[in-house]
């Protein structure tokens, strides 16, 4: 699956931000703001996992949350088309996968990961990753669209995900698959109190949860214990 993702995210890379935007109504960009707003430690390195074109680190470092972000995604096209929005910023990029990071033990105090958990084939092995990387008492903030369990979340997923996302997608980005595959792979992924589980089961504590849209997407925050 890794790899077929990979792929995936490879061929709408150049549309990426665009169509985050659009499907969203620029809610993204508020949700990371109060999602970064839940960390309570102090601004320090931020280690962004799936980053994607780094809209997450470029925003953490923008509102003061970070001081240095390292950022990391397996599909290197995203980076690519990323690549002028970090110059000269404290940002670094590269290569990875979130079930084997390029990072010392120990090396980040925040760890994120902005929609990006559940295209991993091992949830809970990347989490002992990012447990690996932080810090004793640092934090991982997780955003993601979980398996929805109320009515709103699941009409809004059976509905608008499951036919508005492909014809936007297919419109905006000639890549109706690759916006079916975002609902599918939603349907396929953990609820939110299987992900605040797995969580405490792979050594954080103190998970806090905060949800946007009435339950269409999510952040979770925690501390490594």
């Amino acid at each position: 699956m890794s790899t077929e993702v990979k792929h995936l995210f490879g061929r709408i890379a150049g549309r990426y931000d665009l169509l985050n935007r659009l499907l969203s109504a620029r809610r993204d960009v508020a949700w990371r703001a109060t999602a970064l707003g839940m960390l309570r430690g102090a601004p320090g390195t931020l280690i962004d996992l799936a980053c994607g074109t780094f809209d997450f680190g470029l925003q953490a470092l923008a509102a003061g949350h970070a001081r240095v972000v390292h950022g990391s995604d397996f599909c290197q096209p995203m980076l690519v088309a990323g690549a002028t929005k970090r110059a000269g910023k404290p940002l670094s990029a590269s290569v990875g996968d979130a079930l084997r990071l390029p990072y010392a033990d120990g090396c980040g105090d925040v760890v994120s990961i902005a929609y990006g958990w559940r295209n991993v084939d091992d949830p809970a092995a990347a989490l002992r990753e990012m447990r690996r990387v932080l810090v004793p008492g640092g934090e991982v903030l997780i955003l993601e669209f979980f398996r929805p369990l109320r009515w709103w979340p699941r009409l809004f997923y059976g509905t608008f995900g499951r036919l508005v996302f492909p014809l936007i997608g297919g419109l905006v980005a000639g890549d109706a698959a690759a916006y079916r595959y975002l609902n599918d792979s939603v349907q396929r992924f953990l609820s939110v109190p299987e992900a605040e589980r797995l969580l405490r089961e792979c050594g954080f504590t103190e998970v806090r949860t905060r949800s946007f849209f009435g339950g269409v997407s999510h952040a979770l925050v925690a501390r490594a214990m």
